[in-house]
């Protein structure tokens, strides 16, 4: 029999609830050290973490947005005096 609060709020299905929503949180923080033991390994082969993330941000965004983005960070960098080409940094 479900049991009833004032409010006609059923402690039954609020209690399967705030379960689940438990058990989510548990899953996120194991996943969250799961994806630090990816970037930790990422360092370890030599790979720019900073970088890594930036994609991945990157990755979630709408096309649109990105490249909206990228577009006023080029404009940023121009009017800083900031812009080069890729290929004249590496040499």
């Amino acid at each position: 029999m479900e049991v009833m609060n004032m409010g006609g709020v059923s402690a039954d299905q609020l209690r399967l609830i705030i379960d689940k929503i438990e058990r989510l949180e548990e899953e996120k923080m194991q996943l969250g050290e799961h994806i630090k033991d990816v970037y930790s390994e990422a360092k370890a082969e030599g790979f720019d973490i900073k970088t890594i993330r930036t994609v991945v941000r990157m990755r979630k965004m709408k096309p649109e947005d990105r490249t909206e983005q990228e577009e006023m960070l080029e404009i940023y960098l121009s009017a800083l005096g900031m812009r080069r080409n890729v290929l004249e940094k590496a040499s």
